[in-house]
């Protein structure tokens, strides 16, 4: 991975950083700066390049009734265009700053592109104003929760810590709170790493590789080298973490390479996945990092020196996955120096997250779980892996181009009934002939149906776990999962 780039940068879906780039703080004295794009991350990159009194732009195609800081924004001195793509912008500009949900094939982006004009995405222009080291957590699946118990582990050791990144607090806004003694814990998506151009975390974690955002990627090749991105600048100082049990990731380092001290994580001392075999699998048994030994218990090692932490049995957070997850979080923390007794603490107090896959009680004897994050496939698949059968899911939404067949058959063994919703329901239906499934309406139809099939099975739990984007019908997946949580509570009230 020489260099920092791992694929044709020709593709569009991977766009290469221009000359002239801002690579440090000092780079950006004196530019002209448009944000793209104005959701969370977009209006923290323009408040913060306002307050180090840099000229600024900010532009987003919503019209300006939908947009929510465009006063604060104002005040501050950013100059609002909103309700349409003005490419006349970029005449005005030096450089463009894109929130991570603008696509590279944007209007603006793609000519700022052509025209040679540097575009940098809000994680990085976060990375270079900021002073503490960061922890960057990426993979397909679990990097929510990952990030949320890094957070924890790392401020039960008492270091100031700033959780932030694709978990829903904007980078700029957290990582430059953050002294330079503290840490900077960040989720990163694909989408962010689409636009580094220096980014180099002190810890970068993968927690596995499976097909995602192919809709907006266009195969698996450039989502998997995006994600390379967040090793790509990393050196000897440096620590790479990777999951030995997940053959994407195993598979992935193999081919791309690390220049950064490598750590695993394992849930088994032995058994570790294929295509670990050989060396590989030799150089993982040995390798520092944190693993399930053979009393079921979480185990770190770390330059010589091992130590049990704690059973997984004492862990609350329910599933496979999250025993990874938390293997995961504390390997972040291995250059660190923690206390072992303090990250046997907080792991054992971490409750996980809401919409993951988030108890909501029980009603008439059936249990009601949101896990309303699950947007593809893949996080279906560990919803489905967490608990034994029968279950009563609530599946649907808009469709990312997952393989709905490869799960048909984890799927027809541990779904009693399925619930379908939304703009996938007839594209699952056809995947999962063996699965016997209902439509509902909306959300408080599939509650309703779910109840009562889950009654019929004898009181199988009910999950909501869509495996499918939100957007079709609701803001987000929180907003999903909120109005599931309704859902569940306005049956409770009818009865």
């Amino acid at each position: 991975m020489t260099g920092g780039l791992v694929t044709p940068a020709r593709d569009p879906a991977f766009p290469t950083p221009a000359a002239g780039a801002p690579r440090r703080a000092s780079d950006w004295e004196g530019r002209r700066v448009l944000v793209v794009g104005l959701a969370r991350s977009g209006t923290a990159a323009a408040r913060a390049l306002a307050e180090r009194g840099t000229s600024v732009i900010a532009t987003d195609r919503r019209p300006e009734s939908d947009l929510a800081d465009v006063d604060d924004l104002e005040s501050r001195g950013v100059e609002v265009k909103a309700g349409k793509d003005d490419l006349s912008l970029l005449d005005r500009i030096d450089v463009v700053v894109a929130s991570p949900g603008v696509p590279p094939t944007a209007p603006l982006l793609a000519r700022a592109d052509e025209k040679g004009i540097p575009v940098v995405g809000e994680l990085e222009l976060a990375f270079q104003l900021s002073r503490a080291p960061w922890v960057a957590i990426t993979g397909t699946n679990g990097k929510s929760t990952t990030t949320a118990l890094a957070g924890e582990l790392f401020k039960a050791t008492g270091r100031t810590t700033r959780v932030c990144g694709n978990i829903g607090v904007a980078a700029t806004d957290e990582a430059l709170k953050a002294p330079e003694d503290g840490v900077i814990v960040a989720e990163v998506s694909s989408f962010q790493l689409e636009r580094v151009v220096s980014f180099r975390p002190r810890v970068a974690v993968l927690l596995n590789l499976t097909p995602d955002h192919l809709d907006r990627h266009g195969a698996i090749e450039v989502y998997a080298a995006l994600k390379a991105r967040v090793f790509a600048r990393q050196a000897e100082g440096d620590l790479a973490v990777l999951n030995a049990d997940d053959p994407g990731t195993v598979a992935w380092a193999g081919r791309f390479g690390l220049g950064a001290k490598v750590a695993y994580i394992r849930r088994g001392e032995r058994g570790l996945a294929a295509p670990a075999e050989g060396p590989l699998a030799e150089a993982i048994a040995h390798a520092d990092g944190a693993w399930i030994d053979r009393e079921d218990r979480m185990v770190r090692a770390w330059e010589g020196h091992k130590d049990v932490l704690l059973p997984v049995s004492k862990l609350r957070v329910p599933g496979p996955h999250n025993v990874s997850n938390a293997l995961a979080a504390t390997a972040a923390t291995l250059p660190f120096q923690a206390k072992a007794k303090d990250l046997a603490k907080a792991l054992e107090a971490f409750p996980g997250l809401a919409h993951r896959l988030e108890p909501l009680g029980t009603l008439e004897g059936v249990a009601f779980y949101n896990d309303s994050k699950a947007t593809n496939v893949d996080s279906m698949r560990t919803a489905l892996a967490a608990f034994p059968g029968p279950l009563v899911v609530i599946a649907g939404g808009r469709d990312k181009k997952g393989d709905w067949a490869a799960l048909e058959a984890l799927a027809s063994d541990r779904i009693g009934r399925l619930v379908l919703i939304g703009e996938a329901a007839e594209t699952i239906a056809r995947a999962w002939k063996r699965v016997p499934h209902v439509r509902a309406a909306d959300l408080d139809d599939a509650a309703a149906k779910a109840l009562a099939a889950a009654k019929e099975l004898g009181g199988a739990p009910v999950v909501l776990s869509p495996g499918c984007a939100s957007f079709d019908m609701f803001k987000d997946f929180e907003d999903r999962g909120e109005r599931f949580r309704q859902a569940v509570a306005k049956l409770g009230g009818a009865r």
